[in-house]
């Protein structure tokens, strides 16, 4: 009678070891996985952030180019256009043979 007695301890230990690491081996990577992703999440909220920013200063800058006096601006100088009434004056250049004298 002792030795079955002696026995169920040693069996319950074990099953009650391979449980747990059964369990251990289901968890920890389950763990590790949710560790990962909350790492990669705060990463993403970071670059979310930074592009957030850029896209406002972005959005500024198209305000400022799509404003009529840069619109005004860039007809003058890069095209050349003039306001009704206005005269275009066009700055010479110095002959270069006049000045290149021997």
């Amino acid at each position: 009678m002792n030795k079955r007695k002696e026995k169920k301890p040693v069996i319950k230990l074990l099953l009650v070891g391979f449980v747990a690491m059964s369990l251990l081996f289901t968890i920890v990577p389950r763990v590790k996985t949710v560790y990962d992703l909350n790492k990669q999440k705060v990463i993403l909220e970071q670059q979310k952030d930074k592009l957030a920013e850029q896209n406002g200063h972005l959005q500024n800058t198209m305000s400022e180019v799509n404003s009529p006096e840069n619109i005004e601006k860039i007809a003058r100088e890069q095209l050349g256009l003039v306001k009704k009434g206005e005269t275009i004056i066009i700055p010479m250049l110095p002959d270069q043979s006049s000045t290149n004298t021997q």
